[in-house]
């Protein structure tokens, strides 16, 4: 979804800035956005006729059908608000996307999260998982070192200078991520 963000801000803002230089997951201070400013754009990009049309990560639904086929069991975790939970059910199934469950992590702290609907890092932390997909380089640490959870760190501008840890292992593309 991030790729898609540079746009949103030149159209809506006027602002440049390249994909590239997202060199950290804050991007209210990436896109040089005030506080309305980025609570509109968060707002907008995670409405659902603009989650519906992003196409999958180039070979994420392949490697999951595969890993699947094999009988893994695999769960989505995401930090998205709870607001984006229907879309992304819907996004999930229209993408033939397999899962077993579906869990909203309130990773971040956001303010209108639904609590109802979503967990707390600490109830995560208390699931067990043979492997995590993240691209976030502080959840990455906290699956890798506080859970104990083999974590595929998937490469992006943002996560260049995520700390080195033994449960950490780097990829530049769902291709080279292998279940345990």
């Amino acid at each position: 979804t991030t790729e898609t963000y540079p746009d949103v801000v030149a159209q809506e803002f006027g602002k440049t800035v390249s994909f590239e230089d997202l060199a950290g997951f804050d991007l209210k201070f990436y896109f040089q956005l005030t506080d309305n400013e980025f609570q509109y754009f968060f707002d907008l990009v995670h409405q659902p006729d603009f989650l519906l049309e992003f196409e999958p990560v180039e070979g994420a639904v392949q490697t999951l059908k595969s890993w699947a086929d094999m009988g893994h069991i695999i769960d989505i975790v995401t930090g998205r608000p709870t607001s984006a939970q229907e879309a992304t059910l819907a996004w999930l199934e229209m993408n033939d996307v397999p899962f077993r469950g579906f869990i909203m992590v309130d990773k971040y702290n956001r303010p209108g999260n639904d609590m109802s609907l979503a967990i707390t890092k600490e109830e995560l932390s208390m699931m067990a998982y043979d492997l995590a997909v993240e691209d976030s380089p502080e959840m990455a640490l906290f699956l890798a070192r506080d859970m104990g959870v083999p974590t595929a760190l998937v490469h992006q501008p943002w996560n260049q200078t995520c700390t080195i840890h033994d449960n950490l292992i780097r990829c530049t593309s769902w291709d080279q991520i292998q279940p345990m």
